[in-house]
């Protein structure tokens, strides 16, 4: 293994360093150790711009970082003490400071034990994979990476720091982040790693929905997610990440995340295509727990591309009556649902030419009814109930059937449907 301290190109992580002067310099006076880790270190030494947050690894307690961050931190929260971590904000910079720690899953717990360490390299030991496991001090710029992680990323190896049954054991969800990784790094498992992760698939049961979700989330934001797929069906975990697309044959398969390589990286919208492919999420909803707002999108977007089936069957020709009906029903996703739409494959026709036309002409502003309920009753001397809501509703209907129409001749259709109604 490479020594600890090992020297690197003079500078290399310099702007990194000096984004967190201000904290460094009271752990320095304080005599304890800060240093840079993780996704950070790895992104610059593959010349990759991060501007997210930067994390950050201690030999302070957490009581010890609150104290040292007082007066520099803008902002400091602590929902992760009790794991190490206190989260700052100094300026626009996010830190996470998490005291060196070892954690693993006891059991069926669904929840990690965490031992606070003094050590760096029991730290690192206990990360993930060794191209995770470098760290950098924030005094001397000098790299720690006492699994060799840089010589991995060189040679585009997978790889954990200790043994990879120990490491997964230890927190399963090592598994579907390994699936990123391939996929987005284009590393590959060294042997040993899938054979331990299908030996151990069955502890992912007592990793978190929520959890899972966000990891399977970040899988779907790397821009071809389809490596990652394949290595979760190798390693028998797909079914139980996303099992309406495992049960997908292999060219229904294939041809899903094609379709999911070729959309915008957003994960609610991938995760859209695969529900158009598969007939609905309707297990994956609940197992991933997914919010209200990212199911409601996934379904409006379906159902809106389903709309745009049907609507386009007869030879691609929209009318206007079929435009505003699903911009009604789109809302203020229209432009997403017609985009979807492609990217599933559906056709399309004159739909956009349409939509820019009625758009201009104010044919899509305000598609509800063109008289209130006041309106309603005043002008048919009723009270408020069901003979009002059944007068709104035809209103609605004669909006999206003719169009905008003066609210004079409204009025009027209206006393001629009314009477009509009464007489028969």
């Amino acid at each position: 293994m490479s020594g600890v301290g090992e020297p690197i190109r003079e500078g290399a992580f310099d702007d990194l360093r000096d984004a967190v002067v201000p904290v460094s310099e009271r752990f320095a006076a304080a005599g304890h150790r800060l240093y840079l880790v993780g996704g950070l270190v790895r992104d610059s030494l593959m010349g990759l711009t991060r501007t997210t947050d930067h994390d950050l690894t201690t030999d302070a307690t957490p009581d010890q970082v609150r104290r040292l961050v007082e007066g520099v931190a803008d902002a400091v929260w602590l929902q992760g003490e009790r794991f190490g971590t206190v989260g700052i904000r100094v300026g626009d910079l996010i830190m996470e400071i998490t005291t060196h720690r070892a954690e693993s899953y006891v059991g069926d717990s669904r929840k990690p034990v965490v031992r606070f360490s003094t050590d760096l390299h029991e730290d690192l030991g206990r990360r993930d994979f060794t191209v995770n496991a470098m760290a950098v001090d924030v005094v001397d710029g000098k790299l720690h990476d006492p699994f060799d992680g840089r010589a991995d990323l060189a040679a585009g190896i997978l790889r954990t720091p200790l043994s990879p049954e120990e490491s997964f054991g230890d927190d399963p969800l090592r598994m579907l982040r390994a699936a990123r990784f391939h996929a987005g790094y284009g590393l590959v498992p060294v042997d040993g790693l899938v054979e331990a992760a299908r030996s151990l698939a069955d502890r992912i049961g007592i990793v978190s929905g929520e959890r899972i979700r966000g990891e399977l989330f970040r899988l779907l934001e790397v821009v071809d997610p389809t490596l990652g797929f394949s290595f979760l069906e190798d390693v028998d975990l797909a079914w139980r990440v996303l099992p309406e697309l495992a049960r997908l044959d292999g060219d229904a398969r294939s041809s899903t995340l094609a379709r999911v390589a070729s959309t915008t990286a957003d994960p609610v919208l991938r995760l859209a295509v695969i529900a158009w492919s598969t007939g609905g999420l309707a297990e994956s909803t609940v197992a991933l727990r997914l919010s209200g707002a990212d199911a409601g999108r996934i379904a409006g977007l379906v159902d809106g591309a389903d709309r745009i089936r049907i609507g386009g069957a007869a030879g691609g020709s929209w009318s206007d009556e079929s435009v505003r009906r699903l911009a009604a029903a789109s809302g203020p996703i229209l432009d997403r649902v017609v985009d979807f739409a492609g990217s599933v494959g559906i056709p399309v026709g004159d739909l956009p030419v349409a939509l820019g036309r009625l758009r201009a002409a104010g044919e899509l502003d305000d598609l509800g009814p063109a008289l209130g309920g006041d309106e309603v009753m005043a002008l048919l001397g009723l009270e408020a109930g069901r003979e009002v809501g059944e007068a709104l509703g035809w209103l609605a209907e004669l909006r999206l059937g003719e169009g905008r129409m003066d609210p004079g001749d409204v009025a009027e259709r209206l006393l001629d449907w009314w009477s009509s109604r009464a007489s028969g």
